[in-house]
């Protein structure tokens, strides 16, 4: 009986919801030459109470919090029959209308000239509508349906690429605002290039809707890497996700116009750069990578703090070291096994990625999963005063992409599984069923793909909750991959310190590292570096030039906020890694070592 109740139930509020009116908005671009477009919203079955409406402070993908209220103005409100009503300004993003008869039509214009992941952009060439970023909210409406109306009659060549359901070349359908406000938007004289992939038994349409000033050659040699990438990562999981409506868009502004982004959604993604193909192709297809990787890790394979994505503010999460860094760690994978990276190259951009990340002051102050709740202040968060984040954070894009290294090579070495069959499994058994997981499911997720609770257990205890890092000197051998020491025997100063040289001295103009020598002796980010070892500082000074003896000590005068002050500091080993195949240096492998990068690398 209980579940022929929930039956009912279920499907009585399923039939309310589809009973209700959408709401719809209504977007004129006249005037987006001069960057504004003129919105119109229609909300009608209103209960008898007054209406609330707010700005998002937050955007699906970003989790820092923004004022996007700030861009718009001339808000005004009627009834449905065009006579005036009084709205009520609440606070910085919300508004109270009263006194409607159960319809109210809001106007207002909108400003945008940041056109990236999280920003809209207006102007003569295109519109770029980041969903929070251009339409409030009805409070207490948020499952209503949403229907949106492009007029577009200035511009006739323009077309429209989204991932919402589409009623016509210029009406589009989200069933409610959750899938609204994560679908964003391209309108424009836009270049279109579609295929298709089989998986669960169907088949779905992958598109790639482009902006750019290049050549339709250049588009297909792009759109053709792109493939390669949606199906090696495909193999990772064993199948697609079962995209919405069938379809999966690939939004790409690659033109003068626009700010360098990549942001995932559920059935798209969002990639901007001022980058072309002609030039950097191979540099922007890293961002496609990432956030078509995204579709199953973090839009589908979703931790429970993401859950339910808030409107007015950011969700607080301690697991992007696993949503982002790991995907982070498969971008440059992927590429690698979709023959668009060398293997020597791959390797050698782990060079980068471990000295950021071994070397980061930042790494000894907190582990992955603090790390990650440090988001809303770094990611895209806009603030005046300084902060010490340069020695207290590390970010948990590369910061779990080490960690993700690690486990994938702990993995293969150990245990005969790999990186590959732990995603596998958490797409199997969160991903798939849309089941948000734990921080405690992440582990026991790992004990079963290891076999070994106490891995499992170990691992995060040390390197997630922690801030240590495996042997990767060892763990990379296993592959025959070398890595060592850049300079071995010599001092340096990592990262190298910079300065404005004048008469009187070095005005240091970069941020120290807590590690860092000139650190040690007491001097600060503005400080006058004056004299070292009773040598006067001039333009042809440089750190570079100077044969530093390691252990040896150094003494220093300089000026800090107008007082003479003097330190001494020890020259370090430079600590800077390379890493490299063991073939560059003339050794050859095992075959079984061999074997083993292959299965990794392709």
């Amino acid at each position: 009986m209980k579940n022929v109740l929930a039956l009912f139930w279920g499907l009585l509020c399923c039939y309310l919801v589809q009973a209700q009116s959408p709401i719809i908005y209504t977007v004129n671009s006249s005037n987006a030459a001069h960057h504004e477009i003129f919105v119109s919203v229609e909300f009608a079955q209103l209960p008898n109470l007054p209406l609330e409406i707010r700005m998002p402070q937050s955007s699906p993908g970003r989790y820092a919090q923004h004022h996007f209220a700030k861009n718009l103005y001339q808000l005004e409100a009627t009834d449905l029959q065009g006579n005036p009503l009084q709205i009520y300004r609440n606070d910085i993003a919300s508004w109270t209308i009263a006194g409607h008869q159960g319809a109210v039509r809001v106007t207002y214009t909108l400003f945008g000239n940041h056109a990236d992941g999280t920003y809209a952009g207006f102007n003569n060439r295109f519109l770029h509508l980041n969903m929070p970023a251009v339409f409030p909210y009805a409070v207490g409406l948020e499952r209503r349906p949403i229907e949106l109306i492009l007029l577009l009659d200035q511009h006739p060549d323009w077309s429209v690429a989204t991932q919402l359901e589409r009623l016509s070349a210029t009406r589009f359908r989200a069933p409610d605002y959750y899938y609204f406000y994560d679908s964003p938007t391209l309108v424009g004289d836009i270049a279109l290039q579609s295929w298709e992939s089989r998986s669960n038994g169907k088949k779905y349409t992958l598109e790639m809707a482009l902006i750019h000033e290049g050549s339709d050659k250049e588009f297909a040699d792009y759109a053709k890497w792109t493939q390669r990438i949606v199906e090696e990562e495909k193999e990772v999981y064993g199948g697609l996700p079962d995209f919405d409506f069938g379809k999966y868009t690939f939004l790409c502004s690659y033109n003068p116009w626009v700010h360098g982004d990549g942001m995932e959604h559920r059935n798209s993604t969002i990639c901007t750069s001022q980058g072309s193909l002609a030039e950097n192709a191979d540099g922007l297809i890293g961002t496609i990578s990432h956030e078509f990787f995204h579709a199953w890790n973090v839009e589908r394979i979703r931790p429970r703090s993401l859950e339910p994505f808030v409107f007015d503010k950011p969700n607080l999460s301690g697991e992007l070291w696993f949503a982002e860094g790991f995907t982070s760690y498969y971008d440059d994978l992927i590429l690698c096994r979709a023959d668009i990276l060398p293997d020597s190259q791959y390797v050698q951009g782990l060079s980068n990625l471990l000295n950021q990340v071994i070397n980061a002051p930042g790494r000894q102050v907190r582990g992955p999963y603090e790390m990650s709740q440090e988001a809303p202040f770094a990611d895209a968060a806009i603030f005046i005063d300084q902060s010490n984040q340069y020695n207290t954070f590390l970010s948990y894009y590369p910061y779990g992409a080490v960690i993700g290294l690690c486990l994938d090579l702990s993995l293969r070495h150990q245990y005969e599984k790999s990186l590959d069959d732990y995603m596998r499994y958490l797409w199997v058994h969160y991903g798939q069923p849309e089941i948000p997981y734990t921080m405690n499911d992440l582990q026991e997720a790992l004990a079963i793909v290891s076999g070994d609770p106490t891995f499992a257990q170990s691992y995060f205890k040390k390197y997630i909750y922690g801030h240590e890092l495996p042997d990767l000197q060892a763990l990379l051998a296993e592959f025959g991959i070398n890595l060592h020491l850049k300079n071995p025997g010599k001092a340096g100063f990592y990262p190298q310190p910079q300065f404005k040289y004048n008469a009187e001295g070095a005005v240091l103009k970069s941020p120290l590292a807590a590690t860092h020598p000139l650190y040690q002796a007491g001097m600060e980010q503005g400080d006058k570096l004056i004299s070292i070892e009773g040598q006067p500082i001039s333009s042809s000074f440089t750190f570079e030039q100077v044969n530093w003896v390691v252990g040896q000590t150094y003494a220093l005068v300089y000026e800090q906020n107008g007082q003479l002050s003097s330190g001494q500091f020890t020259a370090i080993q430079d600590p800077q890694l390379v890493c490299e195949l063991a073939e560059k240096n003339g050794n050859t492998p095992a075959r079984a070592i061999l074997k083993k990068r292959s299965a990794w690398l392709h």
